[in-house]
């Protein structure tokens, strides 16, 4: 605890701003060729900002369109998703993107290779931005679905095994003639696959 030692003023002394009456003020006259302190910050000063009236019309550069072309192939349109990954996330998948340039896909999602099964959610996605007037490949005859459709799971199988993107191809023989394809299937995950998208193109005779 500390006191206040110090001594007690007399109430009829003049104190604060009261003191300040008996102080006496002069000017001084500026030195000749002195400039006032006040000029040069005011020199040094922007000039005000000039502000746009309402009414004044905005001069603006023509919109152009930046967002990044989609590559052709899905193998290089996977390279981009990825960057500097192993793997893209599902997440970057866009079906949109797919339904334009690659109609005839399946998207599996997968605990393992021996895990594999079709994601429904992503079929009717697919098929509802697809073009009406679009065929797909896979509406071809029972025979040919069934061929077409254990090809397709072998070769997503062998995409969870390697982490890599795989391309085959093969043909299927029918009463109408051979009937070539081609696939190309991508793996999606963070830390490991969880997803495979199967691109199949061709169904062309031979």
């Amino acid at each position: 605890m500390w006191t206040d030692d110090r001594p007690d003023r007399n109430p009829g002394d003049k104190a604060g701003f009261a003191s300040l009456a008996d102080v006496s003020l002069r000017r001084h006259a500026a030195e000749p060729g002195k400039k006032s302190d006040i000029t040069d910050a005011l020199k040094s000063m922007r000039a005000a900002p000039e502000f746009v009236r309402p009414e004044a019309p905005v001069v603006s550069d023509d919109m152009r369109d930046v967002t990044p072309a989609v590559p052709q192939d899905i193998v290089a349109h996977w390279n981009s998703l990825r960057a500097t990954r192993e793997m893209p996330s599902r997440d970057l998948l866009r079906i949109s993107d797919l339904a334009e340039r690659w109609p005839d896909s399946i998207l599996f999602r997968c605990g393992s290779a021996d895990q594999i099964q079709p994601d429904p959610a992503f079929a009717a996605s697919l098929r509802a931005c697809r073009n009406g007037g679009t065929k797909s490949i896979f509406e071809g005859s029972a025979e040919v679905s069934a061929l077409l459709s254990q090809w397709i799971l072998s070769i997503a199988r062998d995409t969870v095994q390697k982490s890599a993107p795989l391309r085959d191809t093969t043909s299927f023989d029918t009463a109408g003639g051979a009937l070539n394809f081609n696939i190309a299937a991508v793996p999606f995950g963070t830390n490991a696959v969880d997803h495979v998208l199967c691109v199949v193109e061709g169904g062309s005779a031979t």
